[in-house]
């Protein structure tokens, strides 16, 4: 859309909605371009519900489903995720609250694998002897298995939401995915609006606060339906009574706030609940939410508590498995990530290689051994259709299912390499190379004053925000940000307003940039702090990017010195990549800013970065000033420009399996106005005596902290320099276990390259 026309189309639809200006922008973004479309989505109704007629078979599962309620027995067979627990749910508590012989059979993941399966259906009939199988949340993939319950004498009802295959089920089938006019909801939504056409929208309205769960947690896009679904269901939870097994799973998890939003569903109800689906039996979600006896209540939330801390720590586990492998994995040349571990949790691998192709921002695929095959769980990113990509290789696969985002796949292990190399073969030849570049993105930009409690007010009409709706994001661009650090914390804050701050977790060692006079975009999100009364705006950081790279002289000369510095080498693994593509595999380092715009004009589509990768895919860049604890362990090539001290050389040999190559002269950097005279290292040595010796080194903006607040008062570059400079001759160094000490032997300073480099520069 035209800029210009852009504009004018917002201000006549804020005008027309009373909406204000930026989230009226944000409508548009998101594809609301007239009054009707805005009113709706910032106001959704339940009357805007998809009617239920409009689902294939949805009448005629109600009709079969009330026949089946007066003289016969209903299993339903569900899922052991969050959706297909919530539906289960649901579906029980309303056939049974009807007069229904119900039960529900949910099945485990070592036990019965995913999804349904003929020996998971032998063993849910084997007692029950049921007359008709309702499905939620699964099916539409089994054929086989349907027609097995049918020989059985069994009616059949397949409710599902992924993907069809080529054969459809016999029976009822219900599944938006068989109609592109139909909205995608998760197995829930399809469980709910069988509610609707069972017994009425009022009525369903009892569970939707279930169906929002699961919603949410199975991460459908948050528009059209779904979010009339989550908006009530969240509504309910907030200002009804909260169904007593939430209640008690809210508080096992320490959450105080009577007010619930979807990001509390996504990371804080949504993990609990699918935790003993992942390690030991969903059945025990699906209790607490069908269950009224207090104490029981309890204990299962305590249950799911402890499992979900287990999870967790499975979780960190595997990624840092999977992050370690990819260390020996081909980035340079592939574009899609698959590894296998039997050590692995089942499980948990869908989340962890969630996190990987997140980080990677590539689709992963990550295996554990089931049986005599490998099974999988695949996770994809923006733009890459992963069901489309197991398509395309499913003559290497034993069977898979899913949607666009994630999937699950099982595989003979000798066709793991196969698997690999179609897929990527496929994945090259139909998507873009741009869909694997780092993404800068946000809603809107503003400046400071735009920052108002008001402004936050108004953007919360988007919530519930999340997929296919996130929450916004902004960008505001800054030059030096006056960051100061919170107590002793990893965290950092700044002001940007009288009634705004700006709050960054955990990014204490990006200080130096993030105030430096650079010009740089933040992102952020925002939210309202009322502390005792007092209404003002936190701006969550989000990341950074420096959008104009000129370090001052001071900090190029520092970071030069510091490679004087001796360093020891991390373990050094195998080198697998061959040198690198037109986008992956490279690394230019350099240490002025002379070779930096000179390799600038000679690579204009390289990457250019200050001081270490900003997300560890190995994209084709250029570094400058790079820090000695960038890890560049992704890189197949690294080409070292302007002569750093032989040390660093030898350290990126012995630490990195990338082939390194040394390449020019030693290029003029200036020292600009540091001091590091012999007074300037006399001072410096007397303030780590006092307040760092002994103490555990977290990093030099933390000794520079400490010293500062004793009374240090040189600038910043100026201490680094220096620090180097006692560091490199041994008056200064770190012991095994990361304390720092001073050596009890005399040193002689003109042994120090550092200070005869300085010295020529003055």
């Amino acid at each position: 859309m035209d800029k210009l026309f852009n504009e004018k189309l917002i201000s006549e639809l804020s005008a027309q909605t009373g909406v204000g200006k930026v989230v009226t922008a944000m409508c548009v973004a998101r594809g609301y371009r007239d009054k009707a479309a805005i009113t709706a989505f910032l106001h959704p109704e339940i009357s805007a519900l998809t009617p239920p007629e409009k689902f294939k078979g949805m009448f005629d599962a109600a009709e079969l489903i009330k026949k089946h309620s007066l003289d016969g027995r209903i299993l339903i067979f569900g899922d052991y995720d969050c959706d297909g627990i919530g539906a289960a749910a649901m579906l029980y508590l309303a056939l049974k609250d009807h007069g229904a012989d119900v039960q529900v059979y949910i099945p485990t993941r070592v036990e019965d694998g995913y999804g349904l399966s003929v020996q998971a259906l032998e063993r849910a009939t084997a007692n029950f002897s049921p007359t008709l199988l309702i499905t939620v949340d699964c099916g539409i993939g089994s054929s086989e298995e349907i027609a097995f319950a049918v020989s059985k004498g069994l009616d059949t009802i397949v409710t599902d939401h992924h993907e069809p295959s080529e054969v459809i089920p016999e029976g009822i089938v219900i599944d938006p995915k068989l109609d592109k006019s139909l909205p995608e909801l998760c197995g829930a939504g399809v469980a709910f609006t069988l509610l609707r056409a069972l017994y009425g929208d009022d009525y369903a309205m009892n569970y939707i606060d279930i169906a929002a769960i699961s919603t949410i947690a199975d991460l459908v896009p948050l528009v059209g339906d779904n979010r009339i679904i989550a908006a009530f269901g969240l509504k309910k939870m907030c200002y009804g009574e909260k169904r007593p097994g939430v209640q008690a799973l809210l508080e096992v998890s320490g959450h105080k706030s009577s007010k619930l939003t979807a990001s509390d569903i996504a990371f804080r109800l949504a993990p609990r609940l699918n935790a003993s689906g992942r390690l030991s039996s969903a059945f025990k979600s699906f209790r607490l939410l069908t269950e009224t006896d207090a104490k029981t209540l309890y204990e299962l939330a305590r249950d799911l508590e402890e499992e979900n801390k287990r999870r967790q720590q499975l979780c960190n586990d595997t990624f840092r498995d999977a992050r370690e492998m990819l260390r020996e994995y081909d980035l340079t040349h592939h574009r899609i990530i698959v590894l296998h571990n039997s050590n692995w949790e089942a499980g948990v691998v869908g989340i962890a290689a969630a996190k990987i192709a997140e980080e990677f921002r590539r689709p992963t695929v990550l295996f554990v051994d089931k049986d005599d095959c490998y099974k999988g769980s695949c996770r994809s990113i923006a733009g890459i259709n992963i069901h489309d990509v197991l398509s395309a290789a499913s003559d290497t696969l034993i069977q898979f299912g899913g949607h666009a985002m994630a999937a699950g796949l099982s595989i003979r292990p000798e066709n793991l390499q196969k698997f690999t190399a179609v897929a990527d073969a496929y994945i090259k030849s139909v998507y873009s190379e741009s869909l694997f570049l780092p993404v800068y993105e946000s809603d809107a930009e503003l400046t400071a004053k735009e920052i108002t409690p008001e402004l936050v007010k108004e953007i919360e009409m988007l919530e519930p925000c999340g997929m296919g709706n996130p929450k916004p994001r902004f960008k505001t661009l800054f030059t030096a940000l006056p960051f100061n650090r919170i107590k002793s914390l990893p965290h950092i804050k700044a002001k940007l307003s009288e009634c705004a701050e700006l709050v960054a977790f955990n990014e204490f060692d990006k200080i130096r940039l993030l105030r430096s006079p650079m010009q740089k975009e933040i992102f952020y999100s925002l939210e309202l702090d009322n502390f005792r009364g007092n209404v003002a705006v936190r701006a969550l950081f989000k990341g950074f990017r420096i959008t104009e790279i000129k370090p001052s002289d001071e900090m190029v000369f520092s970071c030069y010195a510091e490679k004087f510095v001796p360093v020891n080498a991390a373990e050094r693994l195998p080198s697998v990549d061959s040198g690198y593509d037109e986008m992956f595999g490279r690394l230019l380092i350099c240490f002025s800013l002379n070779t930096f715009k000179r390799l600038s004009e000679q690579y204009p589509d390289y990457r250019r970065i200050l001081t270490e990768p900003d997300m560890p895919n190995p994209y084709n860049a250029i570094l400058l000033s790079p820090s000695v604890y960038a890890d560049l362990s992704y890189y197949s090539v690294i080409e070292v420009y302007d002569s750093p001290a032989d040390s660093y050389i030898d350290f990126l040999k012995n630490s990195f399996s990338a082939e390194i190559v040394r390449i020019g002269n030693t290029s003029d950097i200036p020292k600009g106005s540091i001091d590091v005279d012999r007074k300037a290292l006399v001072k410096l040595f007397s303030y780590v005596k006092a307040s760092a010796e002994g103490k555990i080194f977290e990093g030099v903006e933390d000794i520079y902290f400490k010293l500062c607040v004793r009374g240090y008062d040189k600038d910043y570059y100026s201490f680094l320099t220096a620090w180097y400079v006692l560091r490199e001759i041994g008056v200064v160094y770190i012991d095994k276990e990361n304390v720092v000490r001073l050596s009890k032997e005399k040193k002689d300073l003109g042994k120090s390259k550092i200070l005869k480099i300085a010295e020529q520069r003055i």
